[in-house]
């Protein structure tokens, strides 16, 4: 359930991402304190800090995760969490609390000699650099980053922090190079259907004066295709008859995620039962 919502913030579907968190912490509160029940924590930490929510996830991480250092996480994942610690620390004004992380990040980084956890805790420098403002000085660290995150294959990873660079130098006075990395972002995002994250980034490529292209936008317009993919599946599979525990096995999702899914698809279609939903898309079906 916890790796569920990594892959679903980076589809961009914050309200599966906060569900799926939710359901991974209510199934591991009860286990031993350890890494999975610290990966849980992290997941709705995550899933918090992409919602706004920067107090509440800094809070979880140090009170479920094992402190300021987040010991319950071993390896080069700590790097990667005590990255988000350093942001969610910057973002509500803890400047102190937020070197001690990326400083925490940095120490675990060099002793597990990774290179996602070098990047990792270069990206929690480039936040104190944005935040103590030098914008083209957080850019080059954030640059650094994204390249060992390619390098390793993480192409999400990447993705966001050539996003974080170029907003960094938009803000530094380099719109030049500042387009080139969103741009950069703004494809990889595409290639992989991060549409949430590749619209923020044509966001600010439009604010730099450049245009974008028009792009068909899953979940964009009226009626089936206001629904995600996975809505859609979900809504086919109810015309099917199927259960919510039914459709849960075949997906490979949880009940609670299949019920996420049905009450974004039901508000989308303005319906309020199953069998309106399957009587939308069947009227749906005939008239295309």
């Amino acid at each position: 359930m916890f790796n569920r919502t990594f892959a679903a913030i980076a589809e961009g579907d914050l309200d599966t991402a906060l569900a799926t968190a939710e359901e991974s912490v209510e199934l591991a509160v009860d286990l031993v304190p350890g890494p999975v029940r610290g990966h849980a924590y992290v997941a709705l930490a995550y899933a918090l800090l992409e919602r706004g929510e920067p107090g509440h996830a800094a809070q979880l991480l140090v009170e479920h995760v094992g402190g300021e250092e987040l010991r319950m996480i071993g390896g080069g994942w700590r790097a990667h969490y005590l990255m988000f610690l350093t942001r969610a620390r910057v973002e509500i004004g803890e400047r102190a609390a937020a070197e001690r992380a990326a400083a925490a990040a940095r120490a675990c980084a060099d002793e597990v000699g990774l290179p996602k956890a070098d990047a990792m805790a270069r990206l929690a420098s480039a936040w104190l650099d944005l935040d103590a403002g030098e914008p083209l000085r957080a850019a080059d660290t954030a640059e650094g980053a994204a390249l060992l995150l390619e390098d390793v294959g993480d192409r999400f990873d990447a993705a966001r922090a050539r996003a974080f660079a170029g907003r960094a130098l938009a803000e530094g006075g380099d719109t030049s190079r500042a387009a080139a990395l969103l741009g950069q972002a703004a494809d990889a995002y595409d290639s992989f259907g991060s549409s949430r994250f590749r619209d923020e980034v044509e966001r600010d490529l439009r604010k730099l004066g450049h245009r974008t292209p028009r792009r068909q936008q899953p979940g964009a317009g009226y009626g089936l295709a206001a629904l995600s993919a996975r809505e859609f599946e979900i809504a086919r599979l109810v015309v099917d008859r199927k259960t919510n525990p039914e459709i849960a096995a075949e997906l490979f999702l949880s009940p609670k995620t299949v019920e996420t899914h049905l009450r974004n698809a039901f508000r989308k279609l303005d319906v309020t039962s199953r069998v309106e939903l399957a009587r939308a898309v069947e009227r749906a079906e005939r008239s295309s």
